[in-house]
C-alpha cells in the first residue's frame, strides 16, 4: 500500500514511525510548512517533500494521513474525498460543527474508509479493561471519573495557544481523547453536557483547565477534569469506572486494576511499555487501519466517532459560554 502524510510534527512523525514498521506499506511523499524540518526528514528517509497536496494525490495513494494544525484540515479533507482517497485524520476531525457541515457531503462517501486518530483507544490497558467491563465483571456501569493532568512542555507545538489555529486549548488537544475514551467505555451517546473552564496561565487565549460533566442516554454519568499546566508537574491520566458490582481503574501507560466480588486484581503493563515504548498504540492503530482498508470493514474508531466528538466539543464550549446544561444534538 502507498500513502502520504500532511504534516510531520509530533503526531505526523508518530504516524510515520508506526506505518514504517508495516511490511509493504510505503510513504510516497509528505507536506510540511516548516521547510527546515521538511528538508531534514526528506534527507533522512529519502522521501519527497511536496509543496502541494495535489502532487501527492496525483501519485494515487491508497490513503493519506492528515496531521496538520486543527484549522488547516478543512480543505485537504474536501480535496482528498473528492479524489476518493481514504483518510486517517488526527483529532479533532475539524474545528467545529460549522466546518462539519461543510465537509459532510464529501467525507460521507460510502466507498471510503476513514478513521480518526483517537489513538488511546488502542492502548492495551483500555482494550482489555473494556473487555472486562463488557463481560459484566463489574455489573452495570454507573459512573466514570476521569482525571487528566499534563504539562505543556517544549515538545508540543506553539500553535496550541493560538485560538485561531487550535480552536481551543486543553479540550481540543488533550481532553478530547478522554471524552472519546469515556464514550467508548460508556457505550452510549451523550444526552447532555455541562462544563466550566479557567486558566492557570492567563497569558494565553485558550483554556488550560476544564471540568466537564456528561450524562449519557443509557444512564451513565461521567466527570472529567483536564489540565495543561505551564510548569513542571507529575502527569496523571486515570479513569475510574464504577459499576453495580465493582470497579475498574485504568492508568494510562501503566495498566489497570479490577475490584470485583470483593477481590482485587492488578494488570501491570509496565514491562509491555518498556519493551514497546510509551506510544506503541500508534503501531496498533496503524495495523488496525491497514486491516480495515484490506478487508473493507469499519475501523475501531470510525467516521461517526469523529463526527460525534466535534458535536460534543461544540456543546461543551456552548455550555461554558452560556453557563448552562446543553442538550446534545446528533
Amino acid at each position: 500500500m502507498k500513502y502520504g502524510i500532511l504534516g510531520i510534527g509530533q503526531a505526523g512523525l508518530r504516524h510515520f514511525n508506526a506505518f514504517n514498521n508495516i511490511k509493504n506499506v510505503n510513504l510516497l511523499g509528505f507536506t510540511e510548512f516548516d521547510l527546515k524540518k521538511a528538508k531534514k526528514f526528506e534527507k533522512k528517509f529519502n522521501v519527497k517533500h511536496f509543496k502541494k497536496l495535489e502532487d501527492i494525490i496525483s501519485l494515487k495513494p491508497d490513503f493519506i494521513i492528515i496531521a496538520l494544525p486543527h484549522s488547516f484540515r478543512l480543505e485537504p479533507i474536501k480535496l482528498c474525498c473528492k479524489n476518493n482517497i481514504n483518510l486517517l485524520i488526527e483529532k479533532p476531525l475539524v474545528l467545529n460543527t460549522r466546518e462539519l457541515k461543510i465537509i459532510n457531503k464529501y467525507i460521507s462517501k460510502k466507498n471510503l474508509i476513514h478513521s480518526i486518530s483517537f489513538v488511546h483507544r488502542y492502548r492495551k490497558e483500555v482494550l482489555n479493561a473494556k473487555k472486562i467491563i463488557d463481560n459484566k465483571k463489574i455489573g452495570k456501569v454507573k459512573f466514570i471519573s476521569e482525571t487528566m493532568i499534563s504539562q505543556k512542555n517544549n515538545h508540543l507545538p506553539n500553535w496550541i495557544d493560538n485560538k485561531k489555529i487550535s480552536g481551543g486549548g486543553v479540550l481540543l488537544y488533550n481532553a478530547i481523547h478522554s471524552i472519546d475514551k469515556i464514550c467508548f467505555i460508556a457505550d452510549s451517546k451523550i444526552d447532555n453536557v455541562f462544563a466550566n473552564k479557567t486558566n492557570i496561565n492567563e497569558n494565553i487565549d485558550v483554556e488550560d483547565v476544564i471540568n466537564i460533566s456528561l450524562k449519557f442516554k443509557n444512564g451513565v454519568f461521567a466527570n472529567l477534569i483536564a489540565t495543561f499546566l505551564p510548569y513542571v508537574t507529575t502527569p496523571k491520566w486515570e479513569t475510574k469506572i464504577f459499576g453495580s458490582l465493582g470497579q475498574v481503574d485504568i492508568n494510562i501507560r501503566k495498566g489497570f486494576e479490577l475490584i470485583s466480588n470483593n477481590k482485587f486484581k492488578k494488570f501491570d503493563y509496565s514491562n509491555y511499555y518498556k519493551k514497546n515504548g510509551p506510544n506503541y498504540s500508534f503501531n496498533i492503530q496503524a495495523k488496525s487501519y491497514i486491516k480495515s482498508l484490506k478487508t473493507k470493514k469499519p475501523p475501531l474508531v470510525n467516521l461517526d466517532d469523529g463526527i460525534n466528538s466535534v458535536k460534543i466539543v461544540d456543546a461543551i464550549y456552548e455550555s461554558i459560554r452560556k453557563n448552562k446544561i446543553i442538550k446534545m444534538k446528533y
